[in-house]
C-alpha cells in the first residue's frame, strides 16, 4: 500500500498517488513498472534542473520535488515487490 503524506498533497494538489487500474492489454505489474520508470525519470530531470538553476529558490524547489519523486519511486518498488511476492 502506498503511503500518502501531507507534503505530497501540498506539492501536487488534486493528484491521486494510488495505483490506477491497468489499461486493456496491460498487466498490473507492467503498469507499476512503467510508473516506477516515470518517477525515476522525473527524479533525474528535477535533479538536473536544480543543478542548472541559478536562483536558489528554484534550486531548492526542484531538489524538494526530486525527493518527492524519489519517494514515489520507492513506493512503486515496494508495490512491485508486494505484488511479486503474492
Amino acid at each position: 500500500m502506498l503511503v500518502h503524506n501531507d507534503v505530497r498533497r501540498d506539492l501536487f494538489p488534486g493528484l491521486r498517488f494510488d495505483v490506477p487500474q491497468a489499461s486493456y492489454g496491460d498487466t498490473p505489474m507492467t503498469h507499476l513498472e512503467d510508473r516506477l520508470e516515470r518517477f525515476e525519470t522525473l527524479t533525474a530531470e528535477c535533479e538536473l534542473i536544480a543543478k542548472l538553476a541559478t536562483d536558489s529558490t528554484k534550486r531548492e524547489f526542484y531538489l524538494r520535488l526530486a525527493e518527492q519523486y524519489r519517494q514515489l519511486a520507492g513506493d512503486m518498488r515496494q508495490a512491485i515487490a508486494t505484488r511479486a511476492a503474492a
